[in-house]
């Protein structure tokens, strides 16, 4: 998900506390100055990037080993074979929390489209 944010109004350390408020089955933790990790389990979780004037929302895998054997697995493997086992069983789940943490931060933050 995408949004059109005002600039400078919204910081990732208010964000992690209403996230954490909001969802607390959920872990939430800065991966580096501009990316936060929404987790729920090891295969399970959410990219939250603000820029300057947009917040995007990802549903990924939320560790960078869990990344990068996906991206072996595709070297490896092929990208027919991982895409499959991807749509399968990952994409539904990533999806939605992404939706959820999504549709909290446009009610939240007044958001657009």
């Amino acid at each position: 998900m995408k949004f059109n944010i005002t600039p400078n109004t919204i910081n990732y350390e208010e964000l992690q506390e209403k996230l954490a408020t909001k969802f607390p089955e959920y872990t939430f933790a800065m991966r580096n100055k501009q990316f936060l990790v929404a987790k729920k389990s090891n295969t399970e979780g959410a990219n939250i990037i603000l820029r300057k004037k947009k917040m995007m929302i990802i549903g990924s895998f939320p560790t960078v080993s869990g990344t990068m054997l996906f991206g072996v697995c595709i070297v490896l493997l092929g990208v027919i074979i991982p895409l499959i086992i991807y749509l399968s069983v990952y994409h539904k789940k990533l999806k939605t929390m992404e939706n959820k943490i999504g549709d909290y931060l446009q009610k939240e933050y007044e958001m657009k489209v």
